[in-house]
């Protein structure tokens, strides 16, 4: 899909496009944006790394399997995915991803932090530390952060399909949604917008009546308001209207992805946002973009939801990553996966429902441009408890805790973008740990 096309997708979502107060760009004003592309992978809910990357030996902390497994330098938990045990159709699991299938084929391409110390139990704290690299409220997150400093000027810089996206007033926001309700947006006039012979609602004139009403009177209350805020938000109508006259002739990916089952709906939306991020990418329009699933809340049932999550989660990964690779912009991604925190040390009751709760020590993973893969920085002990890791040499045992500001002080350098004027508004305290990233 072509930069001419991906405006034409996203004007349906301008509806969804927030800018700055005060500030209107233009759709076609930016510059082409050639790369690096960013994608944050969030797993909404505190997932289990003791389930995933941080594997611990069978006991109060895991209850499935046996032993960890390797692949490379990479310790996981080689989780097995019995479709009568996560409640599904053995079709349905072909849908899924194991972490031994994972790990085999990306371990040689990913880092993984263990031991990071999230200082919180708290959702929306948890989130935002992830994502900002800092617990208060105030900072952007990192997607926002790095669109603003690498393309100012572009409408479309950061795309966002959920968890932590603040922008700070640094950049516009455009959330997306699946491919399926892109389409509704986009042709709102037909029955069955997957069909564009199908019914119309209304007769085209009666269309054009309705939007000339709509324009005139959007106009009035405009001249009419006062306040900065209201006439902002006026604006941000009336351009989104305006965008309309871009979708004809427009152009979605040819399948958008669609899963059987309403069990894997949250998978079918990621794989959703994944097209929509890619084509933001290969149009040159996105620097960064959200991805978002759910159900990692597990309180109750954590055996089988947990585990369900995270063979999604990795599906999902997995599909990206392909979507990318067909796309030709693979080499041009860094990809980030986190969560609000971990859940843990142990299970909050003693039968096959029990959950665990809430834990501030957690994992990230990483992979991509930029990333030295085949490694692991930082652990865990065998109650959970995060080890100090030397700033210097990454060593375990004497040091500092991994922290989200010292991942973020790397992302940013990463980034090239560490000394941009925009991002010392937002300086961080946490330890530099120059070769946490490239190694």
């Amino acid at each position: 899909m072509d930069r001419r096309n991906f405006l034409k997708i996203a004007a349906m979502t301008g509806l969804a496009v927030a800018a700055p107060l005060g500030v209107r760009r233009a759709l076609a004003d930016a510059e082409p944006y050639d790369g690096p592309y960013f994608v944050l992978i969030n797993a909404s809910g505190g997932w289990d790394p003791v389930y995933l990357c941080d594997p611990k030996e069978q006991g109060p902390l895991n209850r499935l399997y046996s032993a960890a497994a390797t692949q490379g330098n990479i310790a996981y938990a080689p989780l097995a995915l019995d479709p009568v045990a996560l409640g599904l159709e053995e079709a349905e699991v072909a849908y899924l991803m194991s972490n031994t299938d994972f790990f085999t084929k990306y371990a040689s391409q990913l880092l993984v932090l263990n031991g990071v110390d999230m200082a919180t139990n708290n959702h929306d704290a948890g989130s935002r530390a992830t994502w900002s690299g800092r617990l208060p409220e105030g900072f952007p997150s990192f997607g926002a952060l790095v669109a603003a400093a690498r393309a100012p000027e572009s409408t479309f810089a950061y795309v966002s399909a959920g968890g932590f996206d603040a922008t700070e007033g640094l950049i516009p926001l455009t959330r997306i949604s699946s491919v399926d309700a892109v389409k509704k947006i986009g042709s709102p006039n037909l029955t069955d917008p997957n069909n564009p012979d199908t019914d119309k609602f209304h007769a085209d004139k009666t269309v054009e009546r309705i939007r000339k009403a709509q324009t005139e009177r959007l106009e009035a209350q405009m001249a009419a308001a006062r306040l900065p805020r209201s006439k902002a938000a006026m604006n941000e109508l009336f351009l989104a209207r305006g965008g309309e006259k871009l979708l004809k002739g427009l152009t979605l990916p040819a399948e958008p992805a669609t899963l059987p089952g309403y069990q894997l709906g949250d998978l079918q939306d990621f794989m959703q946002q994944s097209q929509f991020a890619v084509a933001a990418f290969k149009a040159k329009m996105a620097v960064a973009a959200n991805l978002n699933i759910g159900g990692f809340d597990t309180h109750g049932n954590h055996d089988r939801d947990q585990v369900l999550q995270l063979a999604k989660l990795l599906a999902g990964v997995d599909f990206f990553m392909k979507e990318a690779e067909a796309a030709g912009i693979a080499d041009k991604l860094t990809v980030l996966i986190g969560s609000d925190f971990a859940r843990g040390p142990g299970y909050n009751g003693d039968n096959e429902y029990a959950g665990k709760d809430h834990w501030p020590v957690t994992s990230v993973m990483m992979m991509g441009k930029g990333i030295k893969g085949n490694r692991v920085v930082g652990a865990t002990d065998a109650e959970q408890f995060g080890e100090l890791v030397d700033p210097s040499s990454l060593a375990v045992g004497k040091g500092k805790k991994l922290t989200p500001e010292s991942i973020h002080l790397a992302l940013r350098k990463l980034a090239g973008i560490d000394t941009a004027e925009v991002t010392a508004r937002f300086p961080l305290a946490g330890e530099d740990m120059p070769k946490l990233l490239s190694g």
